[in-house]
């Protein structure tokens, strides 16, 4: 088999400075738009290294016996990850640095080494959220069974086996994305740059799997993240309201009876509720930063134009930073939620910083 090695763009580098026949957006806004978008960006990266180190350290020092500490660990990988991915892939788009005669060409190895891995670790992080709000909602529905079935052993399998599940299609899919030299008249140099290896049973294939794993495989787990979400929310305002009812019934056991018609099939400790809240922010900031990746990819789907090598790459990448923007801070705020929300996390942080401890250790 003869195979066509083919070069995706005539020069990528001219992505920054050019505008295309019909695109939304003109070189010049489009330059401006990601000078911005790129320093926003690394401010939130930058502060995401720092946070999800704190958060793995944290986790280490409290240990694994509650099955939610490794999840919530390996969430704090996926972003930490994420973090120096999206910083090395926003800085080859950066005007500025892409425009610089180096010895490779920034946006082609970015796209690849930065912005394309980066992609895959969302991935992760958007099933490990999903594990994470579907764990939640099971030990509300069958909390007796959901102890025997979750425990550190499955939840530690599940972990590695969603990074097997996101890593390894990907590799699959893209291998033949290779890195070659290019020789550039206008400098008059050779330099690295990437091109793919085409040929028809190729091109059919990884077709087929961008759809299954660029955007079935995101879409699901969203999804699972907002059902997920969206039965926690209830469960608890049903739970609220129950409670409400029964302290305004007072020792009234009439009152008491009557009130019972709110109360949830499974009523969960005081404990277990502030887990439940803390889970439904974490959810909530991911649906939220989550959403404009998803209209990305979707629109990716039904536009064969919307994409870098497209007739409209100038739009999509003024929307894909954008995107890339919003995932950056949703990699980067949950120590908030975890300081605020986690009494043990609150007293493991202020042991680790030496501050004083004002909450007991529950």
């Amino acid at each position: 088999m003869i195979l066509n090695v083919t070069q995706p763009s005539q020069e990528l580098e001219n992505v920054l400075s050019s505008s295309t026949g019909g695109d939304f957006i003109t070189g010049a806004q489009l330059y401006f738009i990601l000078l911005t978008t790129s320093a926003l960006t690394q401010v939130f990266n930058l502060g995401g290294v720092i946070t999800n180190s704190i958060n793995i350290a944290v986790f280490v020092k409290l240990g694994f016996n509650e099955t939610s500490n490794i999840s919530l660990l390996a969430l704090a990988l996926c972003d930490l990850l994420s973090t120096f991915l999206t910083i090395w892939g926003s800085l080859c788009v950066t005007p500025g640095f892409s425009d610089a005669e180096l010895p490779f060409l920034p946006t082609e190895i970015g796209n690849l080494t930065g912005g394309g891995l980066a992609n895959l670790v969302l991935r992760c992080t958007a099933w490990v959220t999903a594990f994470i709000s579907f764990e939640r909602c099971l030990c509300i529905l069958i909390p007796l069974k959901v102890k025997k079935w979750i425990t550190r052993k499955t939840t530690t399998v599940v972990m590695v086996a969603i990074c097997i599940a996101t890593i390894g299609p990907y590799i699959g899919a893209h291998w033949r994305w290779i890195f070659v030299w290019k020789f550039l008249p206008g400098r008059n140099a050779t330099v690295l740059g990437v091109t793919v290896v085409s040929t028809p049973f190729l091109d059919l294939k990884e077709k087929i799997e961008n759809i299954v794993l660029g955007l079935i495989q995101p879409i699901v787990a969203f999804v699972t993240v907002l059902v997920c979400t969206v039965f926690l929310v209830v469960y608890l305002r049903r739970s609220s309201q129950w409670r409400k009812s029964m302290a305004s019934a007072g020792e009234e056991k009439a009152g008491g009876d009557n009130s019972s018609r709110f109360e949830p099939k499974q009523t969960i400790s005081r404990k277990e509720e502030k887990l439940v809240r803390l889970v439904i922010s974490i959810a909530t900031i991911f649906i939220v930063c989550y959403t404009p990746n998803t209209l990305v990819f979707l629109n990716m789907a039904i536009f064969p134009s919307f994409w870098v090598f497209g007739q409209h790459k100038n739009t999509f990448l003024m929307v894909y930073t954008l995107s890339v923007m919003a995932s950056s801070v949703s990699a980067s705020v949950n120590i908030f939620i975890y300081y605020n929300m986690g009494t043990r996390y609150r007293n493991a942080f202020r042991l680790m910083f030496h501050l004083d401890l004002k909450d007991s250790v529950k």
